[in-house]
């Protein structure tokens, strides 16, 4: 290659690389700056961000939505809202906004409530664990462990202590879940070769499935 053309290949190499370094970095969208107030515990300014996401049908915006207007839980940092104001109807009604779209997280938060209450919702434990199972299918291992207990203990179904098993097979080997691994002892005394058997076989089939 002759030189001249090396020489402005390089200088365009050069002028294109200091312009890259030169731009200002891309400002994050509204769900970003929604998700970042949230965490930061700025509920006021995370609700002004996300509120028109989620009732445009993000489903991450409306979960959140429904963590900000639902009781403290499973982690949530603090009482201090910042202008958000506890109503437990609307979380109902954003955490199935989001669930309906396939957030397993709101799957998990919707069933579970529904099957325990805790005057938040009215319980249903048939609808309740049929979230349980959706947030389950997607790999969400709160409602694994969850939809295990459901089943052993008949909540929302049937006693079907090969389903329980199955559950808790999948869910044991991951961190925090060492209850399951005692559920599985305890649940052996009740079963037949033949049900654990058939548990082991459903776990090894079981691959989580995430909703689009």
């Amino acid at each position: 290659m002759p030189k001249p053309f090396r020489a402005a290949i390089s200088a365009a190499l050069i002028f294109a690389a200091t312009m890259l370094a030169a731009a200002p970095p891309a400002h994050a969208g509204p769900l970003e700056d929604g998700v970042k107030a949230f965490d930061g515990e700025q509920y006021g300014e995370a609700l002004k961000l996300l509120t028109p996401l989620a009732e445009g049908g993000n489903a991450q915006a409306a979960y959140l939505l429904g963590e900000m207007y639902g009781p403290r839980s499973w982690g949530q940092k603090g009482e201090n809202r910042h202008g958000v104001e506890l109503d437990n109807a609307k979380a109902i009604q954003w955490w199935t906004k989001a669930a309906e779209a396939g957030n397993a997280k709101a799957q998990l938060k919707l069933g579970w409530y529904l099957m325990h209450g805790k005057d938040v919702v009215a319980v249903d434990e048939a609808q309740g664990l049929g979230w349980l199972v959706k947030a389950a299918g997607q790999g969400e291992p709160q409602a694994q462990f969850e939809t295990g207990l459901a089943y052993w203990q008949g909540k929302g179904a049937a006693a079907d202590l090969v389903e329980a098993r199955k559950w808790f097979i999948v869910v044991a080997p991951q961190d925090g879940f060492e209850k399951a691994k005692g559920y599985l002892d305890e649940m052996a005394k009740q079963m037949t070769p033949e049900q654990i058997a058939a548990a082991e076989t459903a776990a090894k089939a079981f691959t989580p499935v995430k909703t689009p």
